[in-house]
């Protein structure tokens, strides 16, 4: 009996020993404790999580621009205004938490330089405009994904809803190309939004890698067939468009993917090896004007042949110049810039010439041109947050044969992330869904480790006290 109650009080000042010590535990630390109340919240935020997935597809897929008659119920506006009430009515029922990441507040504080620098804009109407739309509607939906992808199945239905919506607008405008919109004899295809035009290559190379890391560990062959189709369509979509940043932009997806994502596994090599010969068989097969343009990437230097390479090189010098007239306003007005949306404002007006109303074609000096420096320190530091974020996650082991997939999924959102820095150089997409819905995946993967790491590091009491008794006989 001595022995039993000695044994009870250790595993009570054992107990204590851990209490004391979880609160300067490395892993969890104080921010854990966030992801352990998302993670362990009530079913409120489902409701909010539900819109969001809709209204991913509605903003990815762009129904109305392949059926102009939707556009009259106004999709994207509904299903984030449902998204966002929900998620205050379950703030206000106190069955949700607030969970505030480092990215989060970095494009929190980012807003603030927005509004701090809507006065001293170039024309302070167009900026107010912009900060409203598209920025707001960005913010918006950025923190409601944050908050809500507190699960590994929620990211994996997120993922879907964008990789459906792909497969939707690219099957749409190859089998209905004679009714989507052309440019010369390249394709503009039928979406107006972030899968139109050169963002086709920007978007291929974005989901590409999380393609990869669901082929590893899918066994549903519908979903399997889905996903090989989609990598298919992008493609062909991709050569069909004749974007030479954009097939750039793809091929390092491609490298980051099987480096990150589908290497140290037999079937991860295989999955690798056919995405390859399927870029390569759309490439064989790619129309004349994709060789053309593609051509002067390595003969700049001569002169073009015929109006496509005239054309391409034409392009190229522009956005030179739109580069170096972007970097020089930001040297002029490095505090707050010229104002949201104002560059191509302050472009046209100096050159006075019609083809000068143009973005910067780059995503960083469009916020350093336009907001400032701080500006693109604060963008900057959203993405090199969310990148070591998920290098850590990447590398994480954890006990349980289910959690296999997280560091897998957070390999392939570093890959995705990358490739957006890479596609940053060429077109501008600061203020739009592209970027913050990458920088939101990533910081649900990590909010899922912190719940992981949390609880693997508490130990089972009630599993050692019953051990205990039995062996000491009570």
């Amino acid at each position: 009996m001595r022995h039993s109650v000695s044994s009870t009080l250790k595993n009570a000042q054992t107990m204590r020993t851990w209490e004391r010590n979880s609160s300067t535990h490395d892993e969890p630390d104080a921010s854990n404790r966030d992801a352990v109340r998302g993670a362990a919240q009530d079913q409120g935020a489902n409701w909010s999580f539900f819109f969001l997935c809709l209204f991913t597809f509605a903003i990815y897929a762009r129904p109305e621009d392949m059926f102009p008659s939707i556009g009259k119920f106004h999709l994207t506006l509904c299903f984030g205004l449902c998204a966002a009430l929900t998620y205050v009515g379950a703030l206000l029922s106190r069955s949700t938490d607030l969970l505030w990441s480092r990215e989060l507040r970095f494009t929190l504080f980012l807003t603030g330089w927005f509004v701090a620098g809507l006065p001293f804009a170039f024309w302070p109407g167009g900026s107010f405009r912009v900060f409203l739309d598209p920025w707001l509607k960005t913010l918006i939906i950025f923190f409601l994904l944050t908050q809500t992808l507190v699960t590994l199945g929620r990211v994996r239905k997120l993922l879907w809803a964008i990789i459906l919506s792909e497969l939707v607008v690219t099957g749409f405008s190859i089998l209905m190309s004679s009714s989507v919109k052309w440019v010369g004899d390249r394709i503009y295809g039928v979406s107006l939004g972030i899968l139109g035009w050169n963002f086709v290559g920007v978007a291929i190379a974005i989901t590409l890698p999380y393609i990869a890391a669901i082929l590893v560990v899918e066994r549903s062959l519908i979903k399997i067939a889905l996903l090989v189709a989609t990598s298919f369509t992008l493609m062909w979509m991709l050569v069909l468009t004749a974007s030479r940043g954009g097939f750039l932009n793809v091929v390092l997806s491609m490298t980051l993917t099987s480096l990150l994502v589908l290497r140290g596994s037999v079937r991860g090599k295989i999955i690798g090896v056919g995405i390859i010969l399927a870029l390569v068989m759309v490439v064989a097969l790619a129309p004349g004007v994709f060789w053309e343009r593609l051509n002067t990437l390595w003969n700049g230097s001569n002169a073009p042949v015929n109006w496509v390479e005239s054309a391409a090189e034409e392009s190229k010098q522009e956005r030179l110049d739109l580069l170096s007239r972007s970097i020089q306003y930001t040297l002029e007005h490095p505090v707050f810039g010229l104002g949201l949306g104002n560059f191509s404002n302050v472009s046209g007006t100096e050159l006075n010439q019609p083809d000068a109303w143009l973005g910067t074609h780059n995503t960083f000096t469009e916020i350093s041109s336009e907001a400032g420096v701080p500006a693109l320190l604060l963008f900057v530091g959203v993405l090199v947050t969310a990148a070591c974020n998920l290098a850590r996650t990447g590398r994480a082991r954890f006990k349980s044969p289910e959690n296999l997939e997280l560091p897998l999924m957070a390999r392939a959102a570093l890959a995705s992330l990358l490739s957006f820095v890479f596609a940053g150089f060429f077109v501008h997409l600061a203020y739009t869904y592209y970027f913050f819905y990458t920088v939101a995946i990533a910081v649900g993967i990590q909010q899922i480790a912190k719940t992981m790491w949390a609880t693997s590091a508490t130990p089972n009491f009630a599993s050692t006290m019953q051990l205990s008794s039995a062996r000491s006989g009570l």
